[in-house]
Parts: C-alpha cells; structure tokens; sequence
C-alpha cells in the first residue's frame, strides 16, 4: 500500500532501475473499505530475465526483497496483507 498520491510511474521507475526486471505491468488499482483511508493497493506483474543464465527461485526471491526493501524506504510502501 501506498500513500494516495504517489504517482505509479514513481513505482515503476524504482522497480525497473534493478538489472534483472525485464518488464513491468500494474493490473490492479484498489482503494476502498479494505485499505486505509488516503492510501491505494497497486499489484503489479514483473518479469525477471537474465541474459546469462537461467534465474533461480532464490535469486528472484531476492531481488523481490530488494525491490520491497527500496519500496519501503524511499515511498513508505508496504504489503498489504
């Protein structure tokens, strides 16, 4: 979740700046009773590739933290859960 008026392209631009994001795409925008009030849930589809190799579940796994991690500390989101 994010603070309602962070703009998507502020998360898009974060979670592309890491080496093995290939592409990213929002598909869902949610703010209503299950969130927050000035807060909205995005979800986004990412896909991971390496030009070398075959990633593993544990290198994504990763880099998802990382991008979770970044997130968190430069636009104070969070897991909604």
């Amino acid at each position: 979740m994010l603070d309602a008026g962070i703009a998507h392209q502020q998360v898009v631009d974060i979670i592309k700046s890491f080496p093995l994001v290939e592409k990213v795409a929002i598909f869902d925008v949610y703010s209503g009773e299950q969130v927050a009030g000035g807060k909205k849930s995005l979800a986004y589809r990412i896909t991971f590739q390496s030009p070398t190799q075959t990633l593993t579940d544990g290198e994504v796994n990763a880099v998802q933290q990382q991008i979770l991690d970044r997130l968190a500390k430069e636009l104070g989101a969070t897991l909604r859960g």
